[in-house]
């Protein structure tokens, strides 16, 4: 008898049959069912004989792998192994199950109310979907709410300055949704049940994803909407930054400083108006006093600065500008005015995007190597609000595809579409970066990085942003900053009116500079006050130390930031991650909201208080593979699942290091690429067994997608006190045939150990 559920499970699987895709109606309502990938399915309900196909901005995958489809008196069914979408049909509901045949989440149902826009038909759509149990829910985009687990909560989906819209739900149920509708969307959840209200909708449209952990959910969402590409090894040095250079002059100064100081520097950025006046608003050249001779002053900071030079340029154009007036021919503008008197420009219109590629061209052909493209909510008036941004957008009216109503959260995503692959053909040698201030699912294919837009300077705002950034990464855009200290010291909600003359501000900057070097990205950008180390001391003194100490260590700590970064590309992988990812069955981890893990070594505990307030920093250490946890910078062993309390010093960030953990350094350099790595630190933790991929290659180049690259994967044998490096896979031009490792073993009882071998690319073990 106990044979039998297995025998009828076999016969109704010899009765299916292999589709496309399935369709079906119930009562006035189209059902399709299509599979992406074994653990991916696609769903989407419209009223039937809606005149509107939804048509995805955001998915790359437009072609549906054959499912298995079979129907019963009571369901249809379609399925792969390791996936079940269930239609019952009495009323519509929609269970999903994974391969073993647990019920992961029941689609309710929907509710389409008619509502007519000016470009057609379409509903108001309310979806609802039944939890099965108490998971945790992340993600959804960055906002300045400080939720880190979304059970319970709501969130309104508008892009604005300071909130970030990806619309990617992931859960610790064992499923992500993929909510796949670009207008002002409100998510709900009551603590049983969630719902997505959209303002447009043709069709209740939404992706599943299912997966055993999550990191699977993030690599089911690239899968589905674009893998990560590579930046240059620069980027992930630090970037200066302020509002604004004013010269070519002051540029070279700042860059001439760091050099000086002996302080790392890989990028410099020029902000806004180096194309004069207002009028003449983003331009796109260097008409400003103090920026002429653009391409020859560009070289030299390249030659004699090696630095990098990132160019802010705007989605919008003041009336005294060519490319306004070029614009105007093929109806490429918006009449909806802005805070700067520009005119934002229609990125949804393909004649427009030429024109502003057209102009762009020259500006890059200056050597400007990195593209900062701010504003692209787009900004009009009252962006800093969600409510303002919606109401400004709106009363732009139509955009080349439809009203602002319908597209209002995929500005961004459509201009980065059409940026990437023009700059890749431009240069094909040289990989492509792009800072913006918004995002859209599947916007991390196209090499465009996020920050969280002009934030004000306080400690509860600093919070904020490592939750923002934390549920950002969640949803599969790995590249998420913020600006170091606030972007307003005493503008707008700032709370230091005195600037730098306030130690307690030196103070916030110093911890945000920490939090900031184990960000994926590294820069420091604001107004109000300048931002350079020496703004804020100098030698000895404990702000300048600070800055110093963390810009150096973050130097150090590139070959194992750049492995991170390679996996990330190449294994769906998450930089910034939140303490879920690693220690799922540690409930306590599930809703810390105050530290993360920065790849797989790191857990980081930024501080957000004063000294004066909080004398002592309390880290709660997760439970983990050998109950073992090592004070980074003490080397002090800590015990897991427990809460660990260090003195709050304003020169020391908590910074821990799991058991098991192995970590390439190398000595500081002055810039990334100053020299290839022929000796390397590697750090090592005992207590539990280890694995580290030390990746290099070229460090600008695509060529790494051809194989011209390496990796060396290290294995730590924790029983056999063996560290053994494996035989070094592919090659680039210029590596190293030699690398001396300068190995540490950091044992549990406060000692070390310390061995020195020379690897040469053929497997060597050592034991410690």
């Amino acid at each position: 008898m106990k044979r039998l559920p297995i025998i009828l499970l076999s016969l109704l699987a010899l009765c299916s049959c292999k589709r496309d895709r399935m369709q079906y109606c119930i009562e006035g309502q189209q059902f399709t069912v299509e599979f992406f990938s074994p653990r991916i399915a696609h769903v989407s309900v419209a009223p039937e004989g809606a005149g509107r196909e939804h048509r995805s901005l955001a998915v790359a995958r437009f072609i549906p792998e054959k499912c298995r489809v079979r129907e019963s008196d009571d369901f249809i069914e379609a399925f792969s192994e390791s996936l079940k979408v269930e239609i019952d049909k009495s009323n519509g509901f929609i269970r999903f199950y994974d391969g073993k045949g647990k019920l992961l989440l029941t689609d309710k149902g929907r509710v389409f109310a008619d509502h007519r826009l000016g470009d057609g038909q379409t509903y108001l759509l309310r979806q609802t979907f039944l939890s099965q149990g108490s998971e945790a829910l992340y993600g959804l985009g960055g906002y300045q709410d400080c939720h880190s687990n979304y059970r319970g909560k709501s969130a309104r989906l508008v892009q604005a300055n300071m909130d970030i819209v990806n619309p990617y739900l992931v859960t610790t149920g064992g499923y992500a949704l993929l909510w796949d509708n670009y207008s002002a969307t409100d998510f709900c959840d009551d603590g049983k049940q969630f719902s997505f209200t959209s303002e447009v909708a043709d069709a209740a449209d939404y992706y599943i994803v299912a997966g055993e952990c999550l990191d699977e959910l993030v690599s089911g969402y690239r899968q589905l909407t674009g893998d990560v590409p590579m930046f240059p090894r620069s980027a992930y040095g630090f970037w200066q930054s302020k509002e604004r250079y004013r010269s070519f002059d002051e540029l070279e100064e700042v860059v001439r400083q760091f050099r000086q100081r002996r302080i790392p520097l890989d990028n410099i950025v020029q902000d806004w108006e180096y194309w004069g006046d207002k009028p003449h608003w983003n331009s796109m050249r260097f008409d400003a006093p103090g920026f002429a001779g653009a391409p020859e002053r560009i070289a030299d900071l390249h030659k004699r600065g090696n630095v990098n030079l990132m160019l802010s340029v705007w989605p919008g154009f003041g009336p005294e500008t060519d490319i306004y007036k070029e614009m105007e021919t093929v109806s490429g503008l918006f009449d909806e005015a802005t805070w700067a008197g520009y005119k934002v420009f229609d990125a949804f219109n393909p004649l427009a995007r030429d024109i502003f590629w057209e102009h762009l061209e020259p500006l890059l052909d200056t050597g400007v190597d990195a593209l900062w493209l701010d504003a692209t909510e787009p900004s009009f008036r009252d962006g800093f609000t969600q409510d303002g941004q919606e109401a400004r957008s709106k009363a732009a009216g139509m955009t080349y595809l439809g009203l602002f109503d319908r597209y209002l959260n995929a500005y961004s995503l459509e201009m980065m579409k059409d940026l990437y692959p023009r700059l890749r053909e431009r240069d094909s040698e040289r990989r492509v970066f792009i800072l913006t201030r918004s995002a859209f699912a599947s916007q991390q294919r196209y090499a465009a990085a996020v920050w969280s837009g002009d934030i004000s300077a306080s400690w509860e705002v600093f919070h904020k942003q490592l939750v923002a950034g934390l549920n950002v990464s969640l949803t599969g855009i790995p590249y998420w900053t913020s600006d170091i200290g606030g972007f307003y010291v005493f503008g707008r909600e700032g709370q230091f009116p005195r600037g730098l003359e306030d130690e307690e501000y030196k103070e916030l900057y110093a911890r945000w500079f920490q939090f900031g070097a184990f960000n994926p990205l590294f820069r420091s950008h604001g107004t109000d006050v300048p931002r350079e180390p020496w703004q804020f001391g100098e030698e000895g003194d404990i702000w300048y130390d600070n800055q110093v100490k963390y810009i150096k260590l973050r130097y150090a700590l590139l070959p194992y930031i750049y492995s991170v970064a390679h996996a990330v590309t190449s294994d769906g992988y998450t930089f910034m991650r939140h303490p879920a990812m690693d220690f799922p069955s540690d409930s306590t981890a599930l809703n810390v909201n105050y530290a993360y893990m920065f790849g797989p070594a790191f857990y980081v505990r930024p501080v957000f208080c004063p000294v004066s307030k909080q004398t002592v920093v309390e880290t709660y250490l997760p439970q983990c593979e050998g109950g073992i946890w090592y004070e980074f910078e003490s080397s002090a062993p800590c015990a897991a699942a427990s809460v660990h309390t260090s003195p709050s010093r304003c020169d020391c960030l908590p910074l821990f290091v799991r058991a098991g953990s192995i970590i390439p350094m190398t000595g500081v350099k002055q810039w990334a690429d100053e020299h290839k790595d022929s000796s390397l630190e590697i750090a090592v933790y005992a207590g539990a067994d280890g694995h580290f991929v030390w990746y290099d290659d070229e460090g600008d180049s695509y060529r790494y997608e051809q194989g011209l690259c390496s990796e060396v994967s290290i294995s730590w044998d924790d029983a056999a006190r063996t560290l053994t490096f494996a035989d070094r896979k592919g090659r680039y031009p210029g590596m190293p045939e030699q690398v001396q490792m300068n190995i540490t073993l950091h044992l549990a009882d406060g000692s070390s150990v310390s061995e020195t071998i020379q690897y040469d690319n053929s497997e060597i073990s050592v034991r410690l």
